[in-house]
């Protein structure tokens, strides 16, 4: 997932620029963000540490394997690894990457407002997957060094779809059928309902459609958006486990889909 991220936002912008394909470069690139999304899984596991003690626990941190100040130290190396690579690529590089690290440890703080925004998880989660704009933006930028000031007026639409499908991976990874959901481990379907855990998932396909569509009326993108709509809905026709199972896998599925057919629009 993360190598097709990074191709494809970096393809968008090289293309709109008529700058040549790099692989070597696009190889930087792709670590670049490699570390970038490990280190917000690291984020986690130390912000998640507490719950974890009680209903995960087998993660890392709970079991004892890694201490937290062990994995403080190892963000701090991959902080200063990623500042290393982004300006070698250039200043234009460093700059939006230096951006996107400072909306990450923003989100790592939970913006200072933690205990107000955990009980809210849909608005929990659209804060911290905004970081997906600028690490579109950090791809594309990454791959060409263009100045923000140079980007092309439908960048800023392009680089927002990877919020909606951040959101939609999101979303979906935590609708569950009634029989699966846990006490204390909190799901858009437990609080939405199913129908309405359905309906918060596709409409974030359908934003992020939209938003591309604005900038290529390319039908593939749209026909594969219906079909794993259609696909969708036995989740709420059967409500069981199976379903729900099937909706997750649906969805990581159709968000590898989206990202190479887009691929292929771009490069086409």
């Amino acid at each position: 997932m993360i190598f097709l991220f990074t191709w494809a936002n970096g393809l968008y912008l090289t293309t709109s620029a008529g700058i040549p394909w790099n692989w070597p470069r696009f190889a930087t690139v792709f670590v670049l963000l490699l570390s970038f999304f490990f280190r917000m899984r690291l984020f986690d596991e130390i912000k998640d540490y507490e719950v974890d003690l009680k209903v995960n626990p087998t993660r890392p941190l709970a079991r004892g394997i890694l201490s937290i100040s062990q994995v403080k130290k190892a963000l701090f190396v991959l902080i200063l690894f990623e500042l290393t690579v982004a300006g070698s690529l250039g200043l234009n590089p460093l700059l939006i990457h230096a951006l996107a690290i400072g909306y990450s440890l923003l989100m790592y703080e939970e913006f200072f407002i933690g205990d107000w925004l955990r009980p809210h998880l849909t608005t929990y989660a659209v804060t911290h997957t905004f970081v997906s704009t600028l690490l579109g933006l950090s791809s594309a930028v990454a791959m060409t060094g263009m100045e923000l000031t140079k980007l092309p007026p439908s960048a800023l639409l392009f680089f927002l779809m990877n919020w909606a499908f951040f959101n939609l991976f999101e979303f979906a990874r935590k609708t569950f059928a009634p029989s699966e959901e846990r006490n204390h481990v909190p799901s858009y379907s437990n609080i939405f309902g199913c129908n309405g855990a359905l309906l918060l998932s596709l409409s974030q396909a359908l934003a992020g459609v939209l938003l591309i569509y604005s900038y290529d009326s390319n039908h593939l993108l749209v026909a594969a958006m219906g079909l794993y709509m259609i696909a969708s809905l036995s989740y709420v026709f059967l409500r069981t486990e199976k379903a729900a199972r099937l909706f997750r896998g649906l969805s990581g599925a159709y968000l590898l889909l989206h990202y190479i057919l887009l691929i292929y629009v771009l490069g086409a």
